[in-house]
């Protein structure tokens, strides 16, 4: 069952998008987008899905535009 864990908006959205991380403590940015869709992001949700067994767990990053457009989404497995 999936959860919304947090909601990025506006310049933090796009911090999110370019550094690869939901943190700053990464050296080296792995941008989880190209910068073209960067520019346009108004809002990430990050949503955890859990089942159940460890290192099952998957998060998916879906990017939005100001008009609530998904731009695209990115998933990380065992997070």
């Amino acid at each position: 069952m999936p959860y919304v864990r947090k909601i990025f908006t506006g310049e933090k959205a796009r911090q999110v998008a370019r550094l690869g991380s939901v943190t700053s403590r990464y050296v080296r940015p792995n941008p989880w987008w190209p910068e073209e869709v960067c520019k346009q992001i108004e809002k990430i949700v990050w949503a955890v899905y859990c089942m159940g067994e460890p290192c099952d767990d998957w998060h998916e990053f879906t990017a939005y535009d100001a008009r609530d457009k998904v731009l695209s989404v990115h998933r990380i497995e065992g997070f």
